[in-house]
């Protein structure tokens, strides 16, 4: 990665969260973040400079609460869904966060259709796999389940894919956003 300073690090976050392809690996775009964090003193001024949400900033960093050895692998590309990322990130000891890091790389598949095939195959049906989903959930961490019908869906995942993010994040994002312009809604009343 190139020295960073204020241009270079803006440049990487605006090509990459902008555009329809991202570019860069998502150690790169932590590390420029973090770099604008610190010289602008907080994240909402990060998000602000760059028009994204908080929450989306501090998905972006999410890389660097990783252990060295699943940077390498971020860095690499072998871990490049922010997802993924947040899953291991989410683990609370380093070791269990390398080991899991470890088995993602062994899974086939993280498409979400292909995972909905795997269910399907299964025997298990998409309700009931939505209980053990919710069942094996951390204590803390709050699942909705949305579901969206295939257009709706396809929209969301094109946008979600242009700026870079999981439909998932898109859409957090978008509920984020909605919730807080409804406490400007109230606040004014």
């Amino acid at each position: 990665m190139k020295q960073l300073d204020e241009e270079t690090a803006l440049g990487i976050l605006f090509g990459n969260t902008k555009k329809k392809k991202r570019t860069a690996d998502l150690l790169t775009l932590a590390k420029s973040c973090k770099f604008l964090v610190d010289k602008y003193g907080s994240r909402k001024i990060v998000a602000q400079k760059l028009g994204l949400s908080a929450e989306m900033i501090r998905e972006i960093l999410l890389p660097l609460q990783t252990p060295k050895e699943i940077q390498d692998l971020i860095s690499e590309r072998k871990i490049d869904s922010i997802d993924v990322v947040r899953e291991i990130a989410s683990l609370k000891l380093p070791s269990k966060q390398v080991e899991a890091g470890y088995a993602l790389l062994k899974i086939p598949t993280k498409d979400v259709r292909d995972i909905k095939r795997l269910i399907k195959e299964s025997g298990v049906t998409i309700d009931e796999a939505k209980e053990i989903i919710l069942d094996l959930k951390p204590q803390g961490l709050h699942i909705f389940i949305i579901d969206f019908d295939d257009k709706t869906y396809e929209v969301i995942r094109t946008q979600a894919k242009k700026l870079g993010f999981s439909p998932a994040i898109l859409v957090k994002g978008l509920i984020q956003s909605w919730l807080r312009f409804l406490e400007l809604q109230e606040k004014e009343l």
